[in-house]
């Protein structure tokens, strides 16, 4: 077999020379004691992929397409295995524009740098072939994921709803509709304001979600293939050569350690760190979170990588987090919506109100100061609630007792005849351990200005819509203690556009690759869809490559991986280098006399504007066009424009509520200077 060579490797290789072999925690290096030929093997296979959720099946139906012999190593029982992608909603990100959806998703980086453009590119035209991919290999069923009649009725949340393809919704390209118009698809964009927002589509594959059907599919295409999968076997240890390489991996079975040759490489699809309470800690910033999924998901797979010496990203990240209530008896959540979640008020540790309760998140992520940022969590928190909302049946949670008399006796539920008295049961509750300076004054202060809110219509502190708004007046009163939880965690291991794993030295780790949410793409705000996108897009890759590798046809990256580049202070991450050129606050006397047109994204398409520049400096600003909302951004336009040539610059004031128009100003501005600049 021919072996697989880079400058990587070579390097590698000259710069271990005489520093020795290290065995690390979950990465095992046998070449000092023996050559590879010398390891008494338990078994070989071209490809290992380890967990058996979305992204593992996938890549294993990949590399046996590929001509591989593969082994499917699920941690988790028969039965139980799935990980999130069995509990989650089933929407898989698919598109018809690569481009678009790219500009789409890497707006939703925000401000951060900590993304691989190369990497975030092969997502999105992977996408693209993700129906192709369903509907070919995987079986999926065209009639049913792409159906010709319009359905019954399209997903209750919002903008998930079905859209004709008919042209007039976005130059749809092969191989996405075969040819065809006729058709309809899913459209979930969790943030419209994006203009490019229209190309992130979504699959199903039963025109259902939250109905395993994406997870049957996948176990079903497993099924059909001679592809060997153990259960209740857990990776335990990566073996690497003297080089670094990965040429194998222990696997428990039946409680023997079994050494595993891998020819091709092994792919981590071990999902994320949902289960792991400690790891939950130190890269969260949350002492707890409730998780809703993935009960075997402990973070040992990205464990097993560092032990190979990979670099970790988006460790903070999660899709989450919301409130919700954790039974004791019972290990998953029991959540809780609509008019159960605004039947009362949330209080935190100290007693006080500190938010909207009625506030939709986008998977889990408020609107505040002009960002979509985690919902502040303060520990513990309680929804508290009067009898007379009891009485009319609105129990947090459907499964509680009527009157809550069993939760009462098991201190599930606390009650106090007073406002006071249930201040006191709270602080006493537990033990006296988990809000023991609960204030009473502070807890009815903030009690009495809520009602006095209601009373008046509006909540003038968090901005409640009124018709969520109930009174916490009549007594008895009850608390009932709510938390975190979220649907998975972002992290792990850093890859590149070929699933690769890499190394802190930013190389790719020969012969290991990953898959899934674990070392996911998103670094800050995600669509949903996404991470199930992420098991059939990289799912693909790293099993096409690793089968590939073992056959000596793939050629590792040899240069190392960047991550992207950009202003702090940008609107987003998406504008070209020519957009950015003259992007200082400053613009005095910089430029050429002349007319200069630019183009920067609006709430609601482009922002159009010519800058006159004479002797030097700002004559005029003109607004050539936009689509701004009118009282909203068509008002602040020409204020910006006024304030960009009195100013002389950027720094202008925002109009409130229109910060999306300024920053698309902004950039507009900024484009057409770039051409002007000497």
């Amino acid at each position: 077999m021919e072996k697989n060579i880079s400058r990587r490797s070579f390097l590698k290789g000259a710069a271990i020379g005489a520093a020795g072999l290290t065995v690390a925690s979950a990465g095992l290096n046998l070449r000092q004691a023996k050559a590879e030929d010398e390891i008494a093997w338990d078994a070989e296979y071209d490809v290992v992929v380890l967990g058996f959720g979305g992204a593992g099946a996938n890549a294993a139906v990949a590399a046996y397409e590929q001509g591989a012999k593969v082994l499917l190593a699920e941690k988790a029982p028969e039965g139980a295995e799935g990980g999130n992608t069995a509990v989650s909603g089933q929407f898989v990100m698919s598109t018809d524009d690569a481009d678009g959806l790219y500009e789409y998703l890497t707006t939703l980086m925000g401000k951060f740098q900590n993304w691989d453009p190369d990497a975030v590119r092969a997502y999105c035209e992977g996408c693209v072939e993700n129906y192709a991919w369903m509907t070919g290999p995987m079986g999926g069923d065209p009639a049913i994921i792409s159906p010709t009649d319009h359905p019954s009725a399209g997903m209750e949340a919002m903008n998930k709803d079905w859209k004709l393809a008919d042209g007039s919704d976005g130059n749809l390209t092969d191989p996405y509709k075969l040819g065809r118009t006729d058709y309809w698809y899913y459209n979930w964009a969790e943030f419209p304001e994006i203009p490019a927002s229209k190309h992130c589509l979504c699959l199903t594959a039963t025109g259902s979600r939250f109905d395993r059907g994406y997870y049957n599919l996948c176990q079903e295409a497993v099924k059909a293939r001679p592809i060997d999968v153990w259960f209740s076997a857990p990776g335990k240890k990566l073996i690497t050569d003297a080089e670094g390489a990965v040429i194998g991996v222990i696997i428990n079975k039946e409680g023997s350690d079994l050494k595993i040759k891998v020819n091709g490489g092994v792919v981590l699809a071990c999902g994320g760190f949902e289960h792991n309470q400690e790891m939950v800690s130190s890269y969260l910033q949350m002492p707890y979170v409730h998780q809703q999924g993935g009960l075997y998901n402990d973070g040992d797979g990205i464990k097993m990588a560092l032990g190979a010496g990979a670099d970790l990203w988006h460790m903070s990240n999660s899709a989450g987090f919301t409130w919700t209530h954790k039974r004791p008896h019972l290990d998953a959540v029991s959540l809780f919506s609509g008019p159960n979640a605004t039947s009362g008020i949330y209080v935190g540790l100290g007693g006080d109100r500190f938010m909207d309760e009625s506030g939709a998140t986008r998977h889990g992520r408020i609107y505040i100061g002009g960002r979509w940022i985690s919902t502040p969590m303060p520990l513990p928190a309680y929804l508290v609630q009067d009898s007379d909302q009891l009485a009319a049946g609105k129990k947090l949670v459907s499964a509680f007792s009527d009157g809550y008399v069993d939760e009462l006796k098991t201190g599930e539920v606390l009650m106090g005849e007073t406002l006071e008295d249930l201040a006191e049961a709270i602080r006493n509750s537990e033990g006296g351990k988990d809000a023991p300076d609960f204030s009473t004054e502070r807890f009815v202060a903030a009690v009495n200005a809520y009602n006095k809110r209601y009373d008046a219509g509006e909540d003038a502190d968090y901005g409640r819509p009124f018709n969520t708004m109930v009174p916490v007046k009549k007594g008895p009163f009850y608390a009932t203690k709510i938390g975190p939880t979220y649907f998975n965690t972002q992290g792990g291991p850093r890859k590149n556009k070929f699933s690769q794993v890499i190394n802190t030295d930013g190389l790719p780790i020969e012969g290991l690759f990953e898959a899934g949410e674990m070392g996911s793409i998103f670094c800050d705000m995600y669509n949903g869809s996404g991470n199930l996108g992420e098991t059939m897009v990289f799912g693909r890759i790293s099993g096409t490559n690793a089968a590939k590798r073992a056959k000596g046809e793939f050629k590792s990256e040899d240069t190392p991986v960047t991550t992207f580049v950009g202003e702090i202070y940008a609107p987003g991450t998406t504008r070209p280098a020519s957009a950015i050129a003259a992007a200082s606050e400053n613009v005095t006397g910089t430029f050429k006399d002349g007319e200069y047109e630019g183009e920067g994204n609006g709430i609601n398409g482009k922002i159009k504007v010519k800058v006159i520049i004479k002797d030097g400096k700002i004559e005029n600003v003109e607004i050539l066009e936009h689509a701004e909302t009118e009282g909203l951004g068509g008002v602040a336009l020409p204020q910006y424009a006024a304030q960009t040539v009195e100013k002389q610059s950027l720094d202008i004031d925002v109009v409130s509520g229109v910060t999306v128009s300024m920053n698309g100003y902004k950039e507009a501005v900024n484009d057409a200077l770039s051409k002007a600049v000497e």
